[in-house]
């Protein structure tokens, strides 16, 4: 069976039911405008701070483009955890990890707030965690602004069970992955065995400003980013933050912590990168991805092979984005690679199970929910 390694929960109004008491007077709204806006089908936002949030197809309800999926909106909710699991089960997928969606732009300018969010999210991902006797596991979020809070909530989310990684996105409230305040959370990360997941997301403030004020051109769909931004502020900054990783100190300065890097545009790109990184000088650099320490996600149509020769067969992952709706989602994971028929069974053994085994502790994270 398969591991799933890149997932998502559409968020719900159920997604912050956690939420501390002080914070409910300011618990995130949902809101639905007509589909013949600018903002065409990603038309729901949530109202948080009393500023508009848009994170996709999320919420749910009134979604345009959420009721065109096949998934029903408890599977993309995962307000109905049986069903998701029957869901993954039609996929072939053994484990799957879940990762949120509101990452797709920052929560709210207010890091006390953002911080009450993100311990709600935790909590309710945790809690169907627990419910999928072992089957769904989760990217935990934490608040990069206040490091000291983001510790104390790896430790509490360790303790609930079924955390397997910790998110970041390229660029966290406009900081880097090595800037110093990351530290600690790096630490905790490494002393909990959390490796850091990097995933495509919106999270430097300064940069999608940058493009206030231009029109969305008619053929740009993906209305929840700025307009001629998406490349610049999603993928570009995970293969930006991986240049900052091999090219800094970070691996050195937590040798056991593992990284992962999702949706950054399939598993080629990092190939060039390391031999871009290697003709600068770091001549070790393809021993972090021997060691087991760097992965990268794949998407069927990579040159494999290629990226296999380069990084090595163990650093290869794959996943569903299920129950996204875009280029990156993949109903019939199996199928989509095995139909190729230039991959080894020995590599798609690998890629489907044993590489993502490797990297995340999936018994930790369920002993964790046992305590």
């Amino acid at each position: 069976m398969i591991i799933d390694t890149d997932s998502h929960v559409i968020e719900s109004e159920a997604t912050w039911a956690h939420l501390d008491p002080a914070y409910h007077a300011r618990r995130p709204l949902p809101f639905a405008a007509p589909t013949d806006t600018g903002f065409q089908d990603w038309n729901t936002f949530w109202v948080i701070d009393r500023k508009l949030r848009h994170f996709g197809a999320t919420p749910v309800a009134g979604n345009a483009m959420a009721a065109r999926k096949t998934f029903s909106p408890g599977v993309q909710q995962i307000t109905d955890v049986p069903a998701r699991v029957a869901a993954m089960d039609r996929m072939k997928v053994g484990k799957q990890i879940v990762h949120p969606s509101f990452v797709l732009s920052t929560l709210s300018e207010d890091p006390d707030l953002e911080a009450a969010l993100i311990r709600s999210y935790n909590t309710f991902m945790a809690r169907a965690c627990a419910e999928s006797g072992g089957r769904i596991f989760f990217n935990a979020v934490v608040p990069y602004r206040q490091p000291d809070v983001a510790v104390e909530e790896i430790r509490r989310v360790r303790k609930l069970g079924g955390a397997v990684s910790v998110l970041a996105r390229g660029l966290e409230w406009d900081r880097p992955m090595d800037d110093p305040r990351h530290y600690p959370i790096f630490a905790e990360a490494e002393s909990q065995g959390l490796p850091i997941v990097v995933h495509l997301g919106l999270g430097s403030p300064a940069m999608y400003a940058m493009f206030d004020g231009r029109p969305h051109p008619p053929a740009e769909r993906k209305t929840f980013y700025p307009p001629y931004s998406r490349r610049l502020l999603s993928t570009l900054t995970v293969q930006y933050a991986f240049y900052n990783l091999m090219e800094g100190t970070l691996l050195d300065d937590f040798p056991r912590l593992k990284w992962a890097f999702l949706e950054g545009g399939g598993c080629t790109w990092m190939a060039a990168a390391l031999r871009t990184i290697e003709r600068g000088g770091k001549a070790n650099a393809a021993d972090y991805f021997a060691s087991g320490r760097i992965h990268v996600g794949s998407e069927p149509d990579d040159d494999i092979n290629y990226a296999a020769s380069v990084l090595g067969e163990e650093a290869l992952l794959v996943s569903s984005d299920m129950p996204h709706f875009d280029e990156a989602a993949h109903d019939s994971i199996a199928e989509e690679y095995e139909e190729r028929d230039d991959l080894s069974p020995a590599l798609l053994e690998k890629m489907f199970h044993r590489n993502a085994s490797r990297l995340f502790d999936f018994s930790a994270a369920t002993a964790g929910g046992a305590r």
